[in-house]
């Protein structure tokens, strides 16, 4: 499968992290800008090991000064998170929001990225800098829902996980949609957003989710 003509990336956070992001975009760890009501979610040991991993090509640096995205939805993360297992907790999926973001609005910013073909953590995962390079990464593992590894493909997994590391700040002027559970939650994300004076999309689009 080729890469796709518009590329979009994806993060998932808790919905009463929506406010402060709206407010002050999504900030890298290094930033300063921290949300004392910050409600994480995801492998948290995971987060903290990668926090000093360097980032191997330009525009280098380590992992805490990145933001992360994957390039998929229904990722293996998100269904840890769902199931809450292997020291991830359990949240409902109607409390977790997708911020979406196109690669031609991170390249309006000129904000600095890499990306990678899978789990940023593997071994045998491989960086690249150059949009170009987007050919490179299994687009079909990337968009499938049926991600688990099996004998005949043990890697699919990592693969899925491909992701976009963004250098500084993304500010909400950069986010192109916002993506709920359901059309109620909808309506109260479209509240915070016009409560920070933004008109950015929101949409329901359950089939993002478990």
């Amino acid at each position: 499968m080729a890469a796709p003509e518009e590329i979009w990336f994806f993060r998932i956070t808790h919905l009463q992290n929506m406010p402060h992001i709206l407010q002050h975009g999504l900030c890298p760890i290094v930033s300063g800008v921290t949300d004392p009501n910050f409600v994480p979610i995801g492998d948290v040991t995971l987060i903290a090991a990668r926090k000093e991993l360097e980032v191997p090509i330009p525009p280098g640096g380590v992992f805490s000064e990145y933001v992360p995205f994957y390039l998929g939805s229904r990722g293996p993360m998100l269904y840890q998170i769902w199931k809450g297992y292997d020291g991830v907790s359990q949240v409902i999926q109607s409390n977790i929001v997708y911020i979406a973001v196109s690669l031609a609005s991170i390249q309006d910013q000129n904000l600095p990225f890499v990306f990678t073909d899978g789990h940023a953590r593997a071994k045998v995962t491989r960086f690249y800098n150059d949009p170009a390079d987007f050919a490179h990464l299994d687009w079909e593992a990337i968009r499938t829902n049926s991600w688990a590894n099996t004998e005949d493909d043990p890697d699919r997994k990592r693969r899925k996980q491909a992701e976009l590391l963004v250098k500084g700040t993304v500010n909400p002027n950069c986010f192109g949609f916002l993506l709920t559970f359901d059309y109620e939650i909808k309506e109260k994300v479209l509240k915070m957003v016009s409560t920070q004076g933004l008109s950015t999309q929101v949409r329901a689009k359950p089939d993002f989710y478990y």
